[in-house]
């Protein structure tokens, strides 16, 4: 695939950044004491329901027993803020009692025991000549290190029912695995996609597009590349992989003008949303991704749904050459002439992976459902040899909402209104970045984060610099009808009816208005232009929580998407893109450099890898 990896690109050092406080030690016990009594008996320890479990009764580490739950993961009502697009949304008293921290805290006393500190001991070793998949360790103590260690590889799975021949097997079919597909086919390469469940799965709103000319001409906002890649640099605390960073702007605006061509090609309509530099599509992302996944198939793609991924098939060599899928009717091998490209997302839902790599996000709970990101990709790599990204891996945490089928927000999300935890108490300056502000809101029961303004929000919120959120889809009326915004004549009456003590808010309310008529934040320093009086009825609180949209760390790659091994040498045969894939962000939050970036990537790769590898 022509381009070389320069020498030490992207290989940044940092240490694992402690787990963030978690509050008062008393309030901690009653957290977990919840989680437990949520869980009930029949659930059994945490240990016995994830992936661990499935390592011991010598099951292959991508499955449980009846194949229908992903390791470490909640089960289907479990939690609060689980995005379902399939499932009638959770009752107001659900979503303010069932906070994430409760889950979470749960989880970690269970996780501290066993969580491993350094990468895992027990790894794929090379496969026998006959090209059967990687076995773990042979010796006698493997099955005793697999149950220690929940991340550590599972054995050889060698009861192959069936073996199919392609040129390349994407495993995913997200954004990135649709578009990889798709250009793949279209280049003429054999193409077999495992997808996980029994839909084509992303989320998000925006997907980045950089100075391609149809956005420029639309009226996109025009990126200085050298610019923008130390800007980005420096708010990734200089921990980017620096040429595959470069590929992506360099790449960009060919696959920006691919995607619009597509999407008119599926009948899915593209929108601009100028001046941002991105595509957005009627219906969101994922119409898009569906588009180019139903494009791809009717192409000559093989999609076989309901058949993840579970075990790479590794050569003598060390090279990738296949890929087992299970299915319903037992394993089939995947072979791949030209390579595996692993797009499986995430590892939002694997409270163990989190534990080791981002365990800043372990408070809080994962958004979206089907839970399919539970990092089977990542670890299916680290099996077979492949670098991990340095921790701590960014975790991307939003507030966001459970309504119906999850896709609606209620307005003014980033908008820095006085914010209050569930204790009526102000927490932090809360015009600080919007990726930061979960740092605050995890300190307190339920990462909730309740913003508090008066009856002139709307002359207020014109004022404000930087209010600009096209992401949202819903009306302060339709929250207060749903319960998750709330309308009341008096401080005191807003206090009873969002579930505050109204001492609390009634003096936090003092106290900001005092602020306020003083021209000065004593108290967080928050410049004064987003500083507004609340004195005017009605009075309103629109309630939020801070939950886990995507962790956005993976497999190191280089410039090609190629994954390489420890020693930064490209393992033959696998590649890595969307967010299995490191080295595109680092530190510990998500940054909104350029909006839609997590999915722009996702694109971008996915076309450029699905290119290159059919010409290969």
């Amino acid at each position: 695939m022509g381009r070389q990896r320069r020498a030490g690109a992207g290989d940044g050092r940092n240490g694992i950044r402690r787990s963030v406080a978690w509050g008062r030690v008393e309030k901690k016990t009653r957290l977990r004491r919840q989680a437990a009594e949520r869980r009930g008996p029949q659930a059994g320890p945490r240990k016995d329901r994830g992936l661990d479990a499935g390592l011991r009764k010598g099951r292959p580490a991508g499955r449980v027993a009846n194949g229908t739950r992903p390791r470490n993961g909640p089960r289907k009502g479990e939690g609060v803020m689980m995005k379902n697009t399939e499932t009638a949304g959770l009752s107001r008293r659900s979503f303010f009692k069932m906070g994430a921290g409760a889950a979470a805290l749960a989880g970690v006393s269970a996780l501290a025991g066993c969580a491993p500190k350094g990468a895992p001991e027990t790894k794929a070793e090379a496969a026998p000549a006959d090209g059967s998949a990687a076995p773990a360790s042979a010796d006698a103590t493997s099955t005793t290190v697999a149950a220690a260690d929940p991340l550590a590889a599972p054995a050889a799975i060698t009861d192959i029912a069936e073996t199919k021949d392609y040129d390349i097997v994407v495993v995913g079919l997200g954004m990135a695995g649709a578009a990889c597909a798709l250009a793949a086919v279209e280049g003429g390469a054999k193409v077999a996609v495992l997808q996980k469940g029994e839909m084509c799965l992303t989320h998000g709103n925006f997907c980045a597009v950089i100075n391609s000319p149809e956005f420029t001409e639309a009226g996109c906002e025009t990126i200085d590349v050298d610019e923008m890649m130390k800007q980005f640099n420096a708010n990734n605390n200089n921990l980017i992989n620096w040429s595959l960073v470069r590929r992506y702007f360099d790449e960009s605006p060919e696959s920006g003008s691919w995607i619009l061509k597509k999407a008119e090609e599926a009948g899915v309509k593209a929108i601009i949303p100028a001046p941002i530099p991105a595509v957005k599509f009627e219906g969101k992302q994922i119409a898009g991704a569906k588009g180019m996944a139903d494009l791809a198939e009717q192409k000559g793609a093989e999609v076989f749904f309901n058949c993840p991924g579970v075990q790479l098939v590794v050569d003598g060599s060390g090279a990738v050459t296949g890929v087992i899928g299970e299915s319903a009717n037992g394993y089939i091998q995947f072979n791949a002439k030209k390579g595996v490209v692993l797009a499986t997302g995430d590892y939002g839902n694997n409270r163990d992976m989190l534990a080791k790599w981002c365990p800043g996000a372990l408070p809080f709970e994962n958004f979206y459902n089907p839970p399919y990101n539970d990092g089977e990709g990542h670890l299916m790599g680290l099996w077979a040899g492949a670098r991990m990204q340095e921790a701590p891996h960014p975790k991307m945490v939003h507030v966001h909402h459970y309504v119906g089928d999850g896709d609606k927000n209620a307005p003014m999300r980033k908008a820095p209104w006085l914010n209050v935890n569930d204790y009526g108490d102000r927490f932090m300056d809360e015009s600080t970045l919007y990726e930061h502000r979960c740092n605050q809101a995890v300190k307190y029961p339920n990462v909730h984060a309740t913003q508090i303004f008066d009856g002139n929000y709307e002359q207020y919120y014109a004022q404000m610099p930087n209010q600009v959120d096209p992401a949202n889809d819903g009306t302060l009326e339709d929250f207060i009808e749903w319960g998750f915004a709330f309308k009341a004549d008096s401080i005191e009456e807003l206090a009873k009816v969002a579930d505050f003590p109204a001492d609390h808010l009634k003096a936090t309310v003092d106290r900001y208005n005092e602020l306020v008529a003083g021209g000065r934040d004593d108290d967080y320093m928050k410049p004064m232009e987003f500083m507004y009086p609340i004195d005017t009825p009605p009075f309103y609180a629109i309630r939020r929580q801070y939950v886990i949209s995507v962790i956005t760390g993976g497999l190191e790659v280089d410039d090609n998407c190629n994954v390489v091994d420890e020693e930064w040498n490209p393992i033959p045969g696998l590649y890595a893109v969307g967010n299995v894939q490191g080295g595109m962000f680092g530190g510990t939050d998500y940054p909104f450099d350029i909006t839609g970036l997590s999915l722009g990537r996702a694109m971008t790769f996915g076309y450029v890898v699905g290119r290159d590898l059919a010409k290969a």
